[in-house]
């Protein structure tokens, strides 16, 4: 049988509450019920996909410490609306972010790490957004392994 969506992706992270507000108030995720597990942590919903965070000691690596960035994974991408909004959330936050432009696509997009290091890309369908959406200009335009 194949699969048929991303149901959730997984996170270790040091920081719980970080991850929680970073994923609540600028990807626009919300926190939903968790089982009582004997780790902290939290589950975050967006659309039919969900984040588990992780922290604790079960979010250790086998050094005993937590790990930082996306190690094999480069990068989670994710669909998004309002460009020009989340841009401008991620100024107000003094986030360092990048963008992009593929015209060829009707696609922007906007690059940010999470307090974990891991790189979030957020595609926007140009057709989508709000009428008088101005999308990336020319500065912090994004480079991959520049970022």
């Amino acid at each position: 049988m194949p699969a048929t969506d991303l149901h959730h992706l997984a996170i270790k992270t040091g920081d719980v509450y970080a991850s929680v507000e970073f994923y609540n108030e600028v990807i626009g995720s919300h926190s939903v019920k968790r089982p009582n597990f004997n780790f902290p942590g939290a589950w975050l919903q967006f659309g039919e996909t969900m984040i588990h965070l992780y922290g604790g000691d079960a979010a250790k690596n086998v050094e005993g410490s937590h790990d930082h960035g996306s190690a094999a994974i480069d990068h989670i991408a994710l669909s998004a609306h309002g460009f020009d909004e989340m841009r401008g959330i991620c100024e107000a936050r003094d986030l360092d972010w990048r963008q992009f432009d593929i015209p060829s696509f009707n696609l922007w997009q906007l690059f940010v790490h999470d307090p974990n290091g891991v790189l979030i890309e957020l595609n926007f369908d140009t057709a989508k957004e709000p009428e008088g959406s101005k999308g990336p200009d020319e500065t912090k335009r994004y480079e991959p392994g520049k970022f």
